[in-house]
């Protein structure tokens, strides 16, 4: 933890300097290579769930999650947990999906350094948790971060993006964008999630089955990923004042 640090406080909740650098550094928590305990503060994705979640069916958007806690800002909600594939086989699930099926492969782009790249694909169609039932939002209540344990893959962490009511649906933003005081205002007129959200985020791509509400940067995201391919784009139902209409979609799997 010597070139790290500690990412969370005392309660487990990641750190504000973690959540709104410009360059988010790696999360890595204590693990078996450690002379820490069970109790250190920096053990807290591999400790699992901690507030009650519950499935739910929507009226437009199929099945969803939300909490039956109030959760606080910051604080780990759940995984996106899943088999972790190859660009190939990512490719040919993808691929071999018809536009009825629902498409759970999330590809999630670190940036290191200068033009390095790592990327994770993650799939919980077949093997996953109740992470596969969160739907998009364009103005999302949670924020995902890639947190390493034992190893260098990653495990895609959801963390609270604003203080979070009990009885609200959990929701993130398939392209990795968390919109700017978009929250507070629906909270105002009685829709969206609440809380306080505000800030930015970084790359990720999903095709999805699930909705939400969008940003700036994720109608950019759209555009640039589409590459006119905008037959392929699903029509988003999450409500928010700052909706772009479309879930994010990402082409890259669909050429491979």
């Amino acid at each position: 933890m010597k070139q790290y640090g500690h990412s969370y406080d005392a309660k487990g909740s990641l750190l504000d300097v973690v959540v709104t650098s410009a360059f988010q550094r790696p999360i890595v928590e204590c693990n078996r290579s450690c002379s820490c305990t069970p109790l250190c503060r920096n053990r807290v994705v591999q400790k699992g769930i901690r507030f009650r979640l519950q499935v739910f069916r929507t009226r437009r958007k199929g099945f969803a999650l939300r909490t039956l806690d109030a959760v606080p800002k910051n604080a780990f909600v759940c995984e996106y947990a899943g088999e972790v594939l190859t660009v190939a086989e990512a490719g040919r699930r993808v691929n071999a999906q018809t536009a009825a099926d629902a498409n759970y492969v999330l590809a999630v782009r670190e940036h290191v350094g200068g033009e390095s790249v790592t990327t994770t694909y993650v799939d919980p169609a077949r093997v996953g948790n109740v992470g596969r039932f969160l739907n998009h939002s364009c103005c999302p209540n949670l924020v995902m971060m890639p947190v390493r344990v034992n190893t260098a893959v990653p495990r895609l962490a959801l963390f609270a993006a604003c203080s979070i009511r009990a009885g609200d649906e959990l929701c993130y933003d398939y392209a990795g964008v968390r919109s700017q005081g978009s929250a507070d205002e629906d909270a105002a007129r009685g829709e969206g999630h609440g809380g306080d959200c505000q800030g930015a985020s970084w790359t990720m791509g999903q095709g999805g089955d699930c909705h939400g509400a969008a940003s700036v940067r994720q109608q950019e995201f759209i555009s640039e990923s589409a590459f006119g391919d905008r037959e392929r784009l699903k029509p988003c139902y999450c409500g928010a004042t700052c909706c772009q209409k479309y879930l994010p979609f990402d082409a890259f799997l669909f050429d491979v």
